[in-house]
């Protein structure tokens, strides 16, 4: 298991990709209720209240609806892209304290709330993503590890998987055996 997968174009991938565009349909859609709900109280507050400026209130609530944006996670769909590179630096995070040690994760007992992971794209430019891993052993991708990031997919692909014992589901963020080919707890096809 060497190598990417070819996430994009194959059609036993197509689910997952089908899945991706039908959460970003959910996610535009809440956002637009969670707007036109602010800009409806707006509309009733300049109206029924005798607010002194009615097109100030629809603005402001306007204004506020915009966070259904965030709430729905279509601005994580909207910023997050797809990335190739190189894992230069893994930071691990756990409430207030955060440890890393020459770039390498440091194992401890708490509990991990965020995973920094800082990719080196080939243009030399760097990628930072916060992931949180609550199933997922902290230790599985590691300094100089070359990764695939694809878009609405939270965690990433490594090139080199063939001394991985288990694999991580991409969807579902499970810990796998890698003599799976599809994840026993999504139901999709594994990247490798």
């Amino acid at each position: 298991m060497n190598g990417f997968s070819d996430y994009k174009t194959s059609p036993e991938y197509a689910p997952i990709r089908k899945m991706l565009r039908r959460r970003l349909i959910k996610s535009v859609l809440i956002s637009l209720l969670i707007e036109a709900g602010c800009i409806g109280i707006g509309i009733f507050w300049s109206t029924h209240t005798g607010f002194g400026n009615g097109r100030l209130a629809i603005v402001l609530m306007g204004i506020i609806g915009l966070g259904g944006v965030k709430i729905s996670g279509l601005l994580d769909y909207i910023t997050d892209k797809n990335c190739e590179g190189k894992i230069i630096e893994i930071k691990e995070v756990t409430g207030d304290k955060s440890k890393t040690a020459y770039g390498q994760m440091i194992n401890f007992d708490s509990k991990i709330s965020k995973i920094s992971i800082y990719v080196q794209k080939p243009d030399g430019s760097v990628k930072l993503y916060n992931t949180s891993f609550e199933k997922v052993p902290h230790d599985y991708y590691k300094v100089g590890d070359e990764v695939r990031h694809y878009r609405g997919l939270k965690l990433f692909e490594k090139r080199d998987k063939s001394k991985d014992v288990k694999i991580i589901c991409n969807v579902c963020e499970s810990y796998v055996s890698t003599d799976e080919d599809y994840c026993p707890f999504c139901r999709y096809k594994i990247l490798k």
